[in-house]
């Protein structure tokens, strides 16, 4: 079980020619619905399966981009470990031809996906799976991605079906709502202007820091500052660009889209947030949070998580590993990775691997190969 483990960070080792047999699988789910899913074999007898729960949205099992596919990649890092890879087509998705994301969606079926709606469709899949007799003895480790880990969570203590292990990456600790207020007062932008600006480490960039002449500085203040002036930035005029500037410019949007998710305006929300629905927005806001319900549950949980991660903040890790210390639980193990964002850089490696002289991507994910706690 422990190859497992290390076969997450193998993947990015991988080479273009695939080392796995995909079966696509057609799913009748518990109301009649029926999806496409996608089972990575290897060459060998499976004894573990790994279930995809991808991050929030319309995702497909391919998870097609422009240069590669996403979930290709894994599939083969897992798959020459001697691991299976499953992924699947949420509600009403199923991959299309158009830029960037590729997904055409059935907005009537796809209004379903909420959290508690996709965690009965997973034990759905896995029931499905443990049919076909070449898996009945088969471990099951939930690998949950951003939203993901909240769902992963979510099945593994409802036991519905057995789960053996998870696997967190870019790990939710709180209630979806808190999340979203945090990324909305602008902490996430902060992470990443502080990580190209921030020079002293003082968590706010300074008149000197903005204005430098430095290339990587004035490429990102055309992308995340639009060139404006440095005086027009220091809105609460304390001589520095910090959270609280970044606060009062965001926070009225915030209040907007509270108020369209209260009107169940799902069109403006995709027209200016993401394509998700009002209902998915107030079955999140009634979950109980990750930071306490991984307390009730027994299994092997293992967090990877970028310190620079500005989708979720890298603070509820530390958190979550000092409630499971008070309550004297062992079963947490915590992979945090220094300079790693969301995705733990792996489209940034994709985008460039083949072309790649600098072994940063490589070298920081070896580091992580040999961890001392078997699943």
């Amino acid at each position: 079980m422990k190859r497992v483990i290390i076969s997450l960070f193998v993947f990015l080792l991988s080479s273009n020619a695939f080392a796995f047999i995909p079966e696509i699988k057609t799913i009748p789910l518990n109301d009649g619905e029926v999806i496409e899913a996608r089972l990575c074999l290897p060459d060998n007898k499976v004894k573990t399966i790994v279930f995809c729960i991808a991050g929030t949205g319309p995702t497909t099992y391919l998870t097609k981009r422009t240069t590669f596919n996403y979930f290709d990649e894994l599939a083969n890092g897992f798959c020459e470990e001697g691991t299976a890879f499953f992924t699947y087509n949420r509600r009403g998705c199923k991959t299309g031809e158009t830029p960037p994301l590729f997904v055409e969606v059935d907005s009537a079926k796809y209004a379903k996906y909420t959290p508690v709606q996709e965690a009965e469709d997973v034990e759905t899949m896995i029931s499905f799976l443990q049919k076909d007799q070449r898996f009945t003895e088969c471990k099951i480790l939930l690998y949950g991605i951003s939203e993901g880990t909240i769902i992963a969570a979510l099945v593994a203590e409802r036991k519905v079906v057995h789960i053996d292990a998870l696997l967190l990456h870019g790990y939710a600790h709180e209630n979806m709502y808190d999340i979203i207020l945090w990324q909305n007062k602008g902490h996430g932008v902060m992470i990443m202007a502080n990580s190209v600006f921030d020079k002293d480490g003082d968590k706010a960039i300074s008149k000197e820091e903005y204005e430098t002449e430095e290339e990587t500085v004035i490429r990102h203040k055309t992308y995340m500052f639009q060139n404006m002036p440095f005086d027009s930035l220091d809105i609460v005029k304390n001589g520095v660009i910090d959270i609280h500037d970044i606060e009062k410019m965001r926070m009225p949007f915030h209040g907007e889209l509270i108020k369209r998710i209260t009107n169940n305006d799902w069109l403006w929300i995709r027209s200016n947030y993401f394509n998700i629905t009002p209902q998915w927005f107030k079955s999140h806001f009634k979950l109980e949070p990750n930071k306490t319900r991984l307390l009730r549950l027994h299994i092997p949980i293992h967090i990877f998580h970028g310190k620079e991660d500005a989708n979720v903040p890298v603070e509820g890790v530390y958190d979550l590993q000092e409630r499971f210390e008070v309550c004297n639980k062992t079963n947490l193990n915590i992979h945090l990775l220094e300079n790693h964002n969301h995705d733990l850089n792996f489209q940034d490696w994709l985008i460039h691997k083949n072309g790649l002289k600098d072994l940063d991507y490589y070298l920081v994910w070896q580091k992580n190969y040999l961890f001392k706690a078997p699943l």
